[in-house]
C-alpha cells in the first residue's frame, strides 16, 4: 500500500551513527506517530577496528610485501590504516564472512589449521586449533547479533605478537605458520 493509499504522506531517513542505521519512518499529518527503528550494523565496524585489525597486524597478515599487504587475490589489508582505508580493510574482510553461518564464512577457513590440509587453498594457518584467542574472536566478530551476543572485546583474551620460533613451539595457537612449518592432524 502506497503512502497516498493511506491519505497521509509518508516520509523515510535514514541515518548512520556509531555503528548503526536509524530508520526513522512518520506520517506527516496531525497526530501522525513516528516509528523509528534502529539497524545495527553486522558486523561492527568499530569492532573490526579494536581488535580485528590490530590482531591480523600482530599476526603478519599484512606485513611487509608479502601475504596480504599487496593484494592476494581478492583480498589486501592495508597496515596502520587512515580512516578511509581501514573502512576498505572492513569491507574487504566483510566480503570473505558469511553472517548467517558464521562458522562456514570464507575467512574461518582460511585461517583454520585445517586450510593446510590436502585440499586446503591458503598457504598459512594463523590458528592451531579453534579455541586459539583470534579464532575466538573473529568468531565473536562475525557471529554477533544484538546487544547481550559476546564481541571479542569480551573473551577475555589477547592475540599477541608470536615469537619468531612460534611455527615449531606447540604451544602458541595464534601464529601464522606456512605449510610445512606445523603438524596437523587429519
Amino acid at each position: 500500500m502506497s503512502s497516498s493509499q493511506l491519505g497521509t504522506p509518508m516520509h523515510l531517513r535514514l541515518e548512520a551513527r556509531g555503528g548503526a542505521l536509524t530508520a526513522g519512518l512518520w506520517a506527516v499529518a496531525c497526530g501522525g506517530e513516528i516509528e523509528r527503528a534502529t539497524l545495527d550494523e553486522r558486523p561492527r565496524a568499530d569492532d573490526y577496528a579494536a581488535h580485528i585489525q590490530p590482531m591480523f597486524e600482530r599476526l603478519g597478515c599484512s606485513q611487509g610485501n608479502f601475504c596480504h599487504s599487496a593484494p592476494r587475490g581478492d583480498f589486501k589489508l592495508v597496515v596502520t590504516p587512515d580512516e578511509a582505508e581501514l573502512q576498505e580493510n572492513y569491507l574487504g574482510v566483510k566480503a570473505l564472512i558469511d553472517r548467517e553461518r558464521p562458522d562456514e564464512s570464507r575467512l574461518l577457513r582460511a585461517l583454520a589449521a585445517s586450510s593446510l590440509l590436502p585440499g586446503g587453498t591458503h598457504v598459512v594457518a594463523c590458528f592451531r586449533q579453534e579455541n586459539a584467542c583470534g579464532f575466538r574472536m573473529l568468531q565473536a566478530w562475525i557471529a554477533w547479533r544484538a546487544e547481550g551476543d559476546p564481541r571479542p572485546g569480551d573473551l577475555g583474551c589477547t592475540v599477541e605478537v608470536p615469537p619468531p620460533d612460534a611455527c615449531a613451539s606447540p604451544e602458541t595457537d595464534d601464529v601464522c605458520c606456512p605449510r610445512g612449518a606445523v603438524d596437523i592432524d587429519p
